[in-house]
């Protein structure tokens, strides 16, 4: 009886771990000719990798006062740890915005790639996604990418990190 008493205290301690996952979408806007980024993740895992990297503490996330120390640490941040490449050539980003998501534990930010030339002879993508990976061993990072017809979904932990994607000629 008392063990099986620590096998269940045993069982739920170490069932109990935290989850840590980005959702990323980048998604071509035909009507604005760019590459739309959308990232979600915690507000806790931002604040804390931006602590370890920059020594710097952000300012409160969720105020909606424009905060451009606060956009700069999170746009450098994103510009190193999530890059895509279309044949070996690195796309620049710009910060967009960002916005709460309704259970106040995550935040939506906003990036977009200008201009963006949805050239179909591109012969690949490449996506580096080591976001949080610095912070956790368990961290993963899905990644969608919406480009003229076709949907590719990624997933990205420690030991996968950069992953590309081979476009079939038409």
């Amino acid at each position: 009886m008392i063990n099986n008493f620590f096998f269940l205290i045993a069982t739920l301690f170490f069932s109990f771990h935290d989850f840590h996952v980005t959702h990323t979408t980048f998604h071509y806007n035909d009507e604005s000719k760019s590459m739309e980024i959308t990232i979600k993740v915690a507000i806790e895992d931002l604040e804390k990798s931006i602590e370890n990297k920059y020594s710097k503490k952000l300012d409160d996330l969720l105020d909606n006062q424009e905060n451009k120390n606060s956009e700069k640490l999170i746009l450098e941040y994103f510009r190193n740890n999530l890059t895509f490449s279309e044949d070996k050539n690195t796309k620049v980003y710009q910060w967009v915005g960002k916005e709460s998501s309704d259970n106040l534990h995550d935040i939506y930010l906003y990036f977009e790639i200008p201009n963006y030339n949805k050239n179909e002879n591109v012969e690949s993508i490449t996506i580096k996604n080591t976001l949080f990976l610095d912070l956790y061993d368990y961290q993963t990072n899905i990644v969608l990418i919406e480009l003229i017809d076709r949907k590719y979904n990624l997933t990205f932990a420690v030991d996968n990190d950069t992953q590309s994607i081979f476009m079939n000629k038409r």
